[in-house]
């Protein structure tokens, strides 16, 4: 019996017909984007009638058709949140245009397929939108270091954003480990809130109890949020420092430059490490106690042209009423001058020697340490010690000799002394050169009497009523007479004389007159003579040549075969001849006569006979 009530339900199990829907469990999209929800979907047995329909939940809980589609037609149902805005394509999926926050919820794909029933699936869309970059609010003034409990840092806000993102605090680079506890050293509060749009604004502040350490950090914050396909991305807001408030530990004191010298204006700095800065007292420490020298919030004390006895020693005390009684804010400064003492030169005043003698100059120095000595004239180096020897001087020795102090470890620190030495003797003429030729009278020259000399010489001219312009510089004197050439002024004996108290010195300038006239003539049958002699060279060269040229023309036409002489036609021309000033030239050829001639060195000629 219940073998053949099994057979009659397999039997009838034949008869029953099945609908598989399938769509995606879940669907993600941004805001704004166009997204498909596909519904595919399997028929067991031989379907009449097929139709596919979307729902979704209103907000009272009630299903909601927003769209068919049948083998014959598509539709989209009238006043719901999605007319306009969605259709069913041609495979049956739902078309959803400019996704809105409000599509993110669960749709409903339902197939009726007549006698073969209906099936079912649903799917969860959600909606990504990345939130505004973050911005930081901080806490508008100073922080103190010295209280017990956290203080407000700053607020981190980034606003419209979906789903809801995070905030994650950060120092000098590094995360802040998010503590949501109070307690008096860190901790954050964070809130979210849902704007109208549906979108979600977060912000985080941080409580912090600074440190003196905190006082250079970098602080900031990042929002985190998701995206489609698993993506979880972040945007940064801009660093800030905070404004700290801690009293000095420590006090530097020091030169703001490197070596100190003489004439220099030295600066010494004296910096705490408090914040606000204190004021500063300064003071110069003498033997019976300390002198003050500047007070108030300038930090930097200036000396002006400092000079080797302001060397010693200086303090700085600075004046913080938060700092301990315990810590003393008290720094000591050795300051030392590095100088030169005037130069002991030997001779140390101006010194007059005799032309050709030698002298010794010598230079020595002392200061902070132990200086480089050189000597020099004007710019010219003459020695690289402190001892400069001249040997056999001559008036160009005279002038002033400079000694030259340096210290190398002290760039700058520089010393020097002058001596002047003079040369005296006989003056002494300069031979320069002159204008000494002449093309006829009344031509004007000038003449120079160039003398060195001392004591100062006086220079005269061998010439009567001649006023010379007379200049001078240093031992160098310079007397010029301008005169008018005559002959009688060539045959004169033209001099200058130069004395002083150790002689006289002279000098004569020859004067000479050259006509330019029988130069010229001499000249130009010179060069007439030498314009008829090249002409004839060169005639006769060209004559050569031409020779050359017709015997060289005569050889090759022989040897060509193109000229031929019988001897018996030159016996007959011989023995022929009729006129003793002509002479017969026969030109033949072996194939045929083509031509003669009678050439005459009178310039007549006749033709000849075969």
């Amino acid at each position: 019996m219940w073998h053949s009530v099994l057979l009659a339900l397999l039997g009838l199990s034949g008869c029953f017909a099945a609908v598989i829907v399938s769509v995606p469990p879940e669907l993600e999209v941004e805001l704004g984007k166009r997204t498909a929800i596909p519904c595919t979907h399997t028929i067991s047995g031989n379907p009449t009638s097929r139709q596919v329909e979307w729902f979704i939940t209103d907000k009272n809980s009630q299903r909601q058709r927003i769209g068919y589609r049948d083998e014959e037609m598509t539709m989209v149902d009238e006043n719901t949140d999605y007319t306009g805005r969605v259709y069913v394509d041609a495979d049956f999926s739902l078309v959803i245009n400019e996704v809105d926050l409000i599509d993110e919820r669960t749709f409903y794909c339902q197939v009726t397929a007549g006698a073969s029933g209906s099936g079912e699936a649903m799917s969860n869309l959600k909606v990504f939108d990345p939130p505004e970059v973050p911005e930081v609010d901080s806490t508008v003034g100073v922080l103190s270091v010295t209280t017990d409990t956290a203080q407000k840092i700053a607020t981190c806000t980034s606003r419209n954003g979906n789903p809801a993102p995070s905030i994650t605090w950060y120092k000098d680079g590094a995360v802040l480990p998010v503590r949501a506890d109070r307690n008096n050293k860190m901790y954050m509060v964070a809130r979210t809130v849902k704007e109208a749009s549906g979108l979600h604004s977060v912000s985080s502040t941080l409580y912090m109890k600074p440190t003196k350490e905190d006082k250079d950090s970098h602080f900031y914050c990042t929002v985190q949020y998701l995206m489609p396909k698993g993506k979880t991305e972040s945007l940064m807001s801009e660093k800030f420092n905070l404004t700290l408030h801690y009293y000095s530990e420590n006090v530097k004191f020091e030169l703001v430059s490197g070596p100190v010298k003489e004439g220099d204006n030295v600066m010494l700095k004296c910096e705490a490490d408090g914040s606000p800065p204190p004021e500063y007292t300064f003071f110069r420490v003498e033997s019976d106690g300390e002198v003050e020298i500047q007070s108030g919030t300038e930090s930097i004390l200036t000396l002006e042209n400092i000079s080797k006895s302001q060397s010693g020693t200086f303090r700085c005390q600075a004046l913080d009423f938060d700092t301990p009684a315990e810590i003393q804010l008290v720094r000591d400064l050795q300051v030392s001058v590095n100088y030169l003492d005037p130069l002991t030169l030997v001779p140390a005043k101006a010194t007059t020697i005799n032309l050709g003698s030698d002298l010794d100059l010598a230079c020595s120095g002392t200061g902070s340490h132990m200086p480089k000595l050189a000597w020099r004239k004007g710019k010219e180096h003459v020695s690289d010690s402190g001892s400069l020897s001249l040997r056999k001087v001559t008036y160009r020795s005279t002038g002033a000799y400079t000694c030259e102090a340096t210290v190398p470890e002290v760039p700058g620190l520089h010393k020097e002394q002058s001596v002047r030495i003079i040369v005296e003797g006989k003056p002494e003429i300069e031979e320069k050169e002159y204008k000494s030729e002449f093309s006829g009278e009344g031509e004007a020259v000038t003449l120079t009497c160039s003398v060195l000399g001392h004591p100062e010489p006086k220079v005269t001219w061998s010439i009567p009523d001649v006023q010379p312009s007379v200049s001078s510089s240093g031992n160098r004197i310079m007397s010029e007479v301008t005169l008018v050439i005559t002959q009688k002024l060539v045959e004169s004996q033209i001099s200058c004389s130069a004395t002083n108290g150790f002689g006289t010195s002279k000098r004569s300038f020859q004067l000479s007159i050259v006509p330019t006239t029988a130069a010229s003539t001499m000249s130009t049958e010179v060069d007439k003579q030498q314009g008829g002699s090249s002409t004839a060279i060169i005639a006769v060269i060209v004559c050569v040549l031409l020779l050359l040229f017709v015997v060289a023309l005569f050889y090759f036409l022989q040897k060509k075969g193109k000229l031929s002489c019988g001897k018996s036609e030159k016996k007959s021309l011989t023995h022929k001849e009729t006129n003793t000033n002509e002479v017969v030239v026969e030109m033949k050829n072996d194939k045929r006569n083509e031509q003669r001639g009678l050439l005459s060195s009178s310039g007549g000629g006749r033709p000849m006979g075969d």
